[in-house]
């Protein structure tokens, strides 16, 4: 037992040792705060310590046999910090100016380098000698929809979604930049919401301000003068300058209201600078105060192609950060800050919770010049995007691409190719004509947005076609499942067929002629088909058509329309919107059967439905993605499994008279003989011609698209295969795209698979 003079000696020690701590440390903040305190106050004054995030690489994206079609390289860009160089600064816009035009010229540099550097003799002869890769070319982050130089004008469709972005700034700007007509336009539209409400199909009421496009009733350069006038009178830009000069700020201030530049948002300036310009700031980093040089992984386009599938990257917007566009509002999600770049469009912005990844960030300690005394090791280190397999074959992608430009060039508008897995509902093309290099995106943009033939629209999956004969496949089906005909029933066609005083014609084939099913499929015999919707009605084909996926989004991961199907349903709904329109007739029922009247499919929808017909009544969801993998492709995230819409009911019978009818159109007088009859492969499929109405500018323009939908090899389909092309007038234009793809398809020797490209990839010791 411990006595208490042992206890009082250790208390006595504890409270020694404890008073010594004390003394230590009082010792201690006196130095701090009495001798040295006022040199600490002096050196925190003289130095700066800031936290920055470091942005993490996006995920890679790669076609089903691992071939690389997006990956990262590692890029420069100039951000402005709003603290330091924008507010309350009296010199900014002329230093704003002054690092413009010396990004300009460093991608003018860059683009000159390359072309010295090129890949062709002086003769025009190419030559592989040259294995110097291309220099990425400054790019300006200047997102005004307005031509670079005068005279100035808007770029891109009326209606496009950058296009709309500024009609909504001029609306919201018109008091203040004076735009009368704006205004005027603005106060009618609030006064018809309260006295002539417009209501949507659903019955929401429609805000007609928001209908207006201001960009309609104000110039390009009337913008661009009133906004001039205003950061000349209100923000301190500097008067007496170029037009161009002008143009360069205006350009600049939208875009920073555009990503909301404050003191939680920096900007972007400028992207791909070149090491001599970032050597230029940091020696005159006095000069260009606020002006941080950040080292990024940049998106690296590995091909030319599938641009639209792909998609875009930008940086993030205020209607993105605060608002629900492209997947927002990104604020309330974990990992995200309102300076990053996210996906636009395509894979890019469907996958973007994939492909993001997660920032990291660092510290800096700077003294007032601006150097840099201490550069820490990061907080967190950056967490790159998961990597994207998707279903696309890249060299048949290519095959398809440039068989569109080969055949459709000539006809001056577009098309579309699309092919699936029928058993999966993988895509393994989807090709849309015209396009554009992903790589060039954005020095291309006004090129691209002002081409009347909308090289930015993927026609696979928002260009709406009407069918034309390919529909006749399931007016065929819905026709014997439904009784109305049966492998015996025949029609006379003798060219036309009348029905309330209207005649409808027939030329596809000699007449007279006597035909069944399959015959008409062969020779795709309107009147034929007018018999059969005479009777089967446009009720009972709008329910086959939602059996068949026709009219429905597909589920696709990117942007689709969903397209409508003719019926007096469909037509009643559109009456809603345009009273105009007549109810449904029984000439309707006539014009539905053969593929026109109201109906208005994608290429992807049309692909989808025959899929379904020729694997025996399964619709599969279809899908641009195999499987996604962690950044260093260890451990897979996600495998895609096939999706099934629906189970279509139709019996066998019913499936074996179309097929028969859909191997004769290739064969011996099928309309698709001349590019089919001799192929070493048994292919399946159906023509189509449709006529389409094109009004532009008060002016009607009348032209036939060409539809060829396929399958191969016929007894056990492998892939089905859908083209269409604006103006070629017949489905046998066509073909020849749909041969290529088949040629490349059978030809292709078995590749490498994910993993074995991967391998090739990776040191070895």
């Amino acid at each position: 037992m411990v006595n208490k003079t042992q206890l009082l000696r250790r208390l006595l020690v504890l409270g020694c040792l404890l008073l010594l701590c004390v003394g230590l440390a009082g010792g201690q903040l006196l130095q701090l705060q009495l001798i040295n305190g006022e040199s600490y106050v002096r050196r925190s004054a003289s130095f700066l310590t800031t936290t920055s995030t470091v942005s993490a690489a996006r995920g890679e994206i790669l076609d089903r046999y691992g071939r690389a079609m997006v990956t990262n390289q590692t890029g420069f860009s100039l951000v402005l910090i709003y603290s330091s160089f924008w507010e309350d600064k009296e010199d900014r816009f002329e230093v704003l100016l002054d690092l413009a035009n010396r990004v300009k010229a460093d991608g003018t540099a860059a683009a000159a380098a390359n072309t010295d550097g090129g890949d062709e003799t002086g003769d025009g002869t190419e030559t592989d000698t040259d294995t110097t890769e291309e220099t990425s070319a400054a790019v300006l982050n200047d997102v005004m929809p307005i031509t670079d130089t005068a005279p100035y004008e808007y770029v891109g469709a009326e209606g496009d979604s950058e296009r709309k972005a500024l009609s909504d700034y001029i609306k919201q700007s018109a008091d203040t930049l004076g735009l009368k007509a704006v205004q005027d336009a603005k106060a009618a539209a609030n006064t018809a919401n309260e006295e002539n409400p417009q209501y949507d199909a659903d019955g929401n009421k429609i805000d007609q301000v928001s209908q207006i496009d201001a960009t309609t009733l104000v110039s390009a350069s009337e913008f661009i003068s009133a906004m001039r006038t205003y950061m000349e009178n209100n923000l301190g830009m500097q008067t007496g300058l170029s037009d161009a000069d002008a143009r360069t700020l205006v350009g600049l201030y939208y875009s920073m209201r555009r990503v909301g530049f404050n003191n939680n948002a920096t900007f972007t300036l400028a992207d791909n600078v070149s090491m001599d310009l970032i050597a230029y700031i940091k020696e005159h980093h006095q000069q260009y105060t606020g002006v941080d040089v950040q080292s990024e992984a940049i998106r690296k386009y590995d091909t030319t192609y599938a641009a639209h599938l792909l998609g875009t990257v930008g940086p993030m917007f205020t209607e993105e950060w605060t608002g629900t566009k492209n997947g927002g509002p990104y604020q309330n999600k974990a990992g995200y800050t309102m300076n990053d770049t996210i996906g636009k469009s395509g894979l890019e912005s469907a996958l973007e919770s994939y492909l993001h990844g997660t920032a990291g960030s660092r510290t800096v300690e700077t003294d007032l010049g601006g150097d840099s005394i201490t550069d820490h090791a990061n907080s967190y280190a950056p967490q790159p995007g998961d990597n994207v397999i998707t279903t696309i074959d890249l060299e048949l992608q290519e095959v398809a691409e440039q068989s569109l430009a080969n055949y459709l060039s000539g006809y001056e508008r577009g098309g579309a190719a699309v092919a699936l897995d029928p058993d999966t509902g993988e895509v393994l093309v989807m090709a849309s004509y015209p396009t554009y290099n992903l790589e060039n995106y954005n020095k291309d943009y006004d090129q691209i947005s002002s081409d009347s033939r909308s090289p930015e629209l993927n026609r696979a999956t928002l260009g709406l076609y009407p069918p034309g004969s390919t529909f006749k496949v399931l007016t065929a089906i819905a026709a014997l499942e439904e009784g109305i005909i049966d492998a015996n029933t025949t029609y006379v066609c003798d060219g036309k067929f009348e029905y309330g005083g209207v005649t409808f014609p027939c030329n596809n084939h000699e007449q007279p002629m006597t035909l069944d099913v399959t015959q008409a499929i062969k020779y795709s015999c309107n009147v034929f088909f007018y018999n059969v919707g005479q009777q089967l009605t446009g009720a009972h084909l709008e329910n086959w058509c939602d059996k068949f996926g026709l009219g429905n989004v597909t589920g696709v991961e990117i942007a689709e329309y969903a397209g409508q199907a003719a019926g007096p349903t469909e037509r009643e709904a559109n009456r809603k919107n345009d009273p105009t329109l007549r109810e449904w007739q029984g000439g309707d029922d006539v014009n539905a059967a053969i593929g026109q009247s109201d109906n208005l499919f994608t290429p992807l929808q049309l692909a989808n439905y025959m899929a379904a017909v020729v694997n025996g009544g399964t619709l599969y969801q279809p899908t641009l993605v195999k499987s996604i993998k962690t950044y260093d492709y260890s451990d897979v995230v996600e495998e895609e499994q096939p999706k099934v819409i629906d189970t279509i009911e139709f019996s066998d019978a019913t499936r074996d008279l179309v097929m028969k009818g859909m191997s004769e159109v290739t064969a011996e007088g099928g309309t698709a003989a001349t590019t089919f009859a001799d192929y070493p492969i048994k292919v399946g499929g159906k023509t189509g011609s449709a006529e389409m109405t094109e009004r532009k500018d008060g002016v009607e323009t009348n032209y036939t698209n060409g539809l060829f939908v396929a399958f191969a090899p016929f007894d056990d389909p492998e892939i089905v295969v859908c083209v269409v092309g604006e103006g070629a007038g017949h489905g046998s234009a066509v073909a020849p795209i749909v041969r290529d793809i088949l040629d490349a398809y059978f030809a292709e020797e078995e590749p490498d698979t994910v993993e074995s490209v991967q391998s090739e990839n990776t040191m070895v010791p």
